[in-house]
């Protein structure tokens, strides 16, 4: 399944859903994003991957961060948090590493209400 999206405006958080993808998917998506006229700069993103069945590789990941980055500042992105089924995900656990090298407030969290709340607190 595709990444998709959907905007909450009421609670300022964009839910991305869908299987793991590429960073060519991302930017379709986060471009989709960027022209919806229910999108406001400051919203939070919870990208949702409970739900994925196939986990990117490291080189994926980096390119995935590259597009994030990318459209970090364009959408106005407060905080990201990326919302597993485990305890550990690799792909989440190195997506938090790199964002923090890129200087992004991106984290990962395994329970929904823990990911909304930092969200909001941001």
């Amino acid at each position: 399944m595709p990444l998709d999206y959907r905007i909450d405006a009421a609670n300022r958080v964009v839910t991305i859903t869908g299987d793991y993808s590429d960073g060519s998917g991302w930017r379709t998506m986060l471009g989709a994003v960027a022209k919806d006229p229910d999108y406001r700069r400051g919203f939070g993103f919870l990208r949702d991957v409970r739900s994925s069945e196939h986990p990117v590789d490291a080189a994926t990941v980096m390119a995935i961060i590259a597009v994030v980055r990318e459209f970090w500042d364009v959408l106005g992105v407060t905080r990201a948090a990326i919302l597993t089924r485990r305890t550990v995900d690799n792909p989440a656990v190195m997506a938090h590493a790199l964002a923090e090298e890129e200087h992004l407030a991106i984290r990962a969290f395994n329970s929904y209400e823990d990911a909304l709340r930092w969200l909001r607190d941001g």
